[in-house]
């Protein structure tokens, strides 16, 4: 654990130790009784044991479960998911780190360390689902400007970028056809140029 938040939980019940003491010790009864009246006494000792393990999956926060989707089911098997698919999970990882931080800017500063996991978390599977998606994108652009009758299955749904493409794939318009593939997929200008080397 950080030296950061190690301290940052030794100021919270610096803090607000006192006060919740004081109330346990005030209203022991009333705690004893709610405790005994969930039955903590009959906890399972062994938590790995095979009937607890579906109860355990049904309790995870449906976020966690979605991002053991993510790291299990999606992430190995990005080079085989059109534009479509790939631009639909990173619409959801962004959405879970909006989320975060949301949750984030409204918590206690203890659990702000917690999020901040989370988020670098998810944020490492959206920089897997970007870069995928920018390689499949040059590689796809690159397909094209050496075959204009090549049809791409990845652009599934993305018809008009391939019409763009189409239409800048002229020798007037080189120049605005690096530019374009350099805006979609971020590569720098240079190798551009020189991987979709100008026609003649």
């Amino acid at each position: 654990m950080s030296k950061k938040s190690t301290e940052l939980i030794v100021n919270g019940v610096k803090k607000y130790g006192p006060t919740v003491g004081k109330l346990a010790l005030k209203h022991n009864k009333e705690i004893m009784g709610a405790l005994g009246s969930i039955n903590l006494k009959k906890r399972p000792k062994n938590t790995d044991d095979s009937e607890q393990s579906p109860k355990k999956a049904k309790n995870k926060h449906p976020r966690k479960q979605r991002y053991q989707y993510y790291l299990t089911e999606v992430t190995p098997t990005l080079d085989t998911r059109n534009r479509d698919e790939l631009f639909q999970y990173r619409l959801e990882v962004e959405q879970c780190i909006q989320q975060i931080k949301m949750e984030q800017a409204q918590d206690i500063v203890i659990k702000k360390q917690i999020h901040e996991g989370r988020i670098k978390e998810w944020e490492s599977i959206l920089s897997h689902i970007v870069s995928q998606m920018t390689i499949k994108d040059y590689m796809e652009y690159l397909r094209l400007f050496n075959n204009p009758e090549y049809q791409s299955d990845y652009f599934t749904g993305f018809e008009g970028d391939v019409e763009k493409f189409k239409k800048l794939n002229t020798v007037e318009q080189y120049d605005a056809l690096v530019q374009y593939v350099h805006e979609k997929t971020m590569i720098e200008i240079e190798q551009i140029k020189r991987e979709f080397s100008a026609p003649v």
